[in-house]
């Protein structure tokens, strides 16, 4: 049961300015959710990381093994722990914003050989694996393993693929057959009458067979043959005016359209509607030919894919950054990894998802001229204005006595606020923690936090 005392606890564990010394002690005798707050952030002394990665309890080992924050070396050590579930932590992506360092070459083939199939499937989803590791892995024991080497391979040799198209498992032979069916059309046949529908928006079908595709009963049918990159405009012409909206705008999503014949077709994108691009769509992400025609398009639905490119140019990001569409501006923002910090404010301003925060941990999301959002009346808005460094001190204290508790607690963690009032957060119930985590934090107050819970 989560009382005052431990949400003070839990804050202090993610506390950035708590002694070493402190946080070992947190270590070796809080509670599983506390070690979680403490491991789980940037910013831990390597005397701590040490510690957890010797902990008796396999959870801790875990968090380390997890976390992209610790050391490649603490990581890689436990690449040979006796718990598969440590293992796995390894060998799966690391959790951080910045993009760790990667595992040694002889780590990741250690993790690829690991008796524990999970550990081994985990592997395959590692950047830049060695094609030598991800042919092993194709090959492996467990069916499990094989499928997920297909899944993450992203051009697998023809050798691999026909190996897997005569492979035990049936779900295996599937997905060869689906890599292979570009160069053996032979194979489209077959896997239609499995039941692999997905394929109708992607594969070289006989024109019989399209045709047919473009006379099907079902909306759902027509509107996937209508993003077939191979379909011969005669028969795009004839969907172009078919009676369902649905598949209508998959034909105006066509990528050989003319702005002109894409204008021609009646179809409407709303703010509010979800646009999937066809599965071919996402191999051409770096075709800036391609995705320039669509960022400079009138039709949103093509901005809206081109904003999925992380390959944008410069002119291209700024474009899109001002586009009249909010999906156009929250996909760039989510997608790209140099967007502009304005960008990343207005997404964060006018979005009411539940993601709306999630990008302002971005090294490019503004700190500069958020004093401006202290008046306003959008709680998000507030709490933002609190990373302005020029922010005073009076302002902040003002944010701290917001009737929302979760600008209180924003303001809770600023080192700016009066001593006085950082105490009396303390017993604040919604900002307790956020309290217990601000760096101005008396050391005194941090031991008072480790009294009350008896740890010290």
């Amino acid at each position: 049961m989560r009382t005052l005392y431990t949400v003070r606890l839990e804050g202090l564990a993610a506390n950035p300015a708590a002694p070493a010394d402190l946080l070992l002690l947190i270590l070796e005798r809080a509670e599983h959710p506390v070690r979680i707050a403490l491991l789980h952030r940037a910013g831990v002394p390597r005397t701590v990381y040490d510690a957890a990665a010797r902990h008796p309890d396999p959870r801790t080992r875990r968090l380390v093994a997890r976390t992209g924050h610790a050391p490649a070396e603490i990581r890689a050590g436990l690449a040979g722990d006796p718990d598969p579930g440590v293992r796995l932590a390894v060998a799966a992506r690391a959790e951080s914003w910045q993009r760790p360092k990667p595992l040694p070459p002889d780590v990741v083939a250690r993790l690829a050989a690991d008796p524990d199939a999970e550990v081994r499937d985990a592997v395959c989803d590692t950047e830049d694996l060695p094609d030598g590791i991800r042919a092993a892995l194709a090959a492996d024991p467990e069916a499990r393993v094989r499928m997920g080497a297909l899944l993450a391979w992203p051009e697998p040799p023809d050798e691999i693929v026909d190996a897997a198209m005569a492979d035990p498992d049936p779900a295996v032979r599937r997905q060869g057959m689906l890599l292979a069916c570009h160069r053996r059309p032979e194979l489209i046949e077959p896997l239609l009458a499995a039941g692999c529908d997905s394929i109708i928006s992607d594969a070289a079908l006989e024109r019989s067979r399209a045709a047919a595709y473009c006379r099907d009963a079902r909306t759902a049918t027509r509107a996937a043959i209508a993003a077939n990159p191979h379909l011969p405009p005669d028969l795009v012409t004839v969907l172009k005016d078919d009676p369902e909206h649905e598949v209508r705008l998959a034909v105006s999503l066509r990528p050989e359209l003319s702005e002109t014949q894409r204008a021609a077709i009646d179809y409407h994108v709303g703010p509010e509607d979800r646009l999937s691009p066809p599965g071919w769509f996402w191999s051409r992400l770096d075709d800036l030919d391609l995705m320039r025609r669509y960022a400079t398009s009138a039709h949103v639905g093509l901005r809206r894919f081109a904003a999925y490119s992380p390959h944008l140019p410069a002119d291209l990001v700024a474009r899109l950054a001002a586009d009249g569409d909010f999906a156009v501006r929250m996909l760039l923002s989510e997608r790209h990894p140099d967007p502009p910090g304005e960008l990343l404010l207005s997404v964060a301003l006018e979005s009411r998802l539940l993601t709306r925060l999630d990008r302002t941990g971005h090294p490019n999301f503004p700190r500069a001229g958020l004093a401006r959002l202290a008046g306003d009346a959008d709680p998000v808005a507030r709490a933002l204005a609190l990373r302005d460094p020029v922010l005073g001190t009076g302002a902040v204290d003002r944010l701290s006595r917001d009737a929302d508790p979760a600008v209180r607690a924003a303001a809770a963690r600023d080192a700016r606020l009066p001593p006085a009032r950082l105490l009396e957060l303390l017993d604040d119930p919604d900002a307790a923690g956020s309290a217990a985590r601000n760096p101005a934090l008396p050391e005194s107050s941090m031991k008072r936090i480790l009294y009350d819970v008896a740890i010290i």
